[in-house]
């Protein structure tokens, strides 16, 4: 199944479950999806991810599912914060919501704290006033004699 066809079947597929409004945002090659601003799940090669911690963990590797994985310079890499998601519960929508509640609480679970915003110190205005130029001086020309003309 194409990529673009996946996902539009795993939003059919929560939107069935009634999970609340989820968007779809761009992330890496794929697409992340959101409740309410929170990303609970990625949709990456054609696999639907979802955001677990310890106490989520286990119930992916009971389902034999494992983490997101990538390879690079011939090194495997294992994303723990992503698990896939049993391709059966899909088609659960009662199942769906449960995952998708639990995804979501391992994902405020895990949030990092937003960094305090610095708060913008005004400086005083500055008054910038314009540089005068000195005024050009108009070299005197020698007045010419009617003498001088001729």
């Amino acid at each position: 199944m194409p990529a673009d066809d996946f996902t539009a079947y795993v939003l059919d597929c929560l939107n069935a479950a009634r999970v609340g409004p989820v968007t779809r945002e761009r992330l890496f090659s794929g697409s992340g999806l959101r409740i309410d601003g929170v990303l609970f799940g990625v949709i990456l090669r054609g696999t639907l991810y979802f955001v677990v911690d310890d106490q989520t963990r286990s119930r992916f590797k009971d389902a034999g599912m494992g983490p997101f994985r990538y390879s690079r310079k011939a090194v495997q890499q294992a994303i723990e914060r992503w698990y896939e998601l049993p391709e059966d519960v899909l088609l659960d929508p009662a199942d769906l919501r449960e995952w998708v509640q639990d995804a979501l609480a391992a994902s405020r679970r895990t949030a990092k704290p937003a960094k305090p915003k610095r708060a913008r110190v005004k400086k005083p205005a500055v008054k910038k006033t314009a540089a005068k130029k000195p005024a050009a001086v108009k070299k005197a020309r020698p007045r010419r004699s009617s003498r001088d003309r001729a």
